[in-house]
């Protein structure tokens, strides 16, 4: 019996991806396993900064924290959903800028496309980046790369 394009579903087989660098720790997991063509899923980046350290809102000057995935032709990556950001002074520059100083939420909509036929997986691939400070000094800029493969069943 031959099954339609729309009628596949993909499955993550590493639905969850957890990074430790030296200023956060974060958790990036799909909102399910499964998926059927046309359908939505949510990438959800949980972020811990360490204690002590800050890591850039969107707003900054400085380089915010985003989540940047790869294109894919099968999939249609929206924009990253951000949480109310907190204002850090600066003193020695005098300066305000929006930082996350405390555990947050990331979410990005992920769209699933028709899966064609003959395709038993999609690779979800991109990175986190940011850059963090602690009240003495502004660490460079990091990428920390994430992916997923995400096979098709039938």
């Amino acid at each position: 019996m031959a099954l339609t394009a729309a009628a596949a579903t993909i499955a993550a087989v590493e639905p969850v991806v957890t990074r430790k660098t030296p200023h956060l720790t974060f958790t990036a997991a799909l909102s399910s396993d499964v998926a059927r063509s046309h359908s939505q899923l949510t990438l959800t980046l949980n972020v811990a900064p360490n204690k002590g350290v800050h890591v850039y809102a969107p707003g900054s000057t400085y380089r915010a924290i985003a989540v940047t995935l790869d294109p894919n032709p099968l999939l249609s990556i929206g924009m990253t959903r951000y949480p109310q950001s907190s204002i850090y002074f600066f003193a020695p520059l005098k300066e305000s800028v929006p930082v996350y100083n405390e555990p947050f939420i990331l979410r990005v909509p992920v769209a699933v496309g028709a899966i064609p036929r003959g395709t038993s997986a999609v690779r979800m691939s991109g990175v986190v980046k940011y850059q963090a400070c602690d009240d003495r000094v502004c660490f460079l800029p990091q990428s920390v790369p994430v992916a997923w493969t995400i096979s098709v069943a039938r």
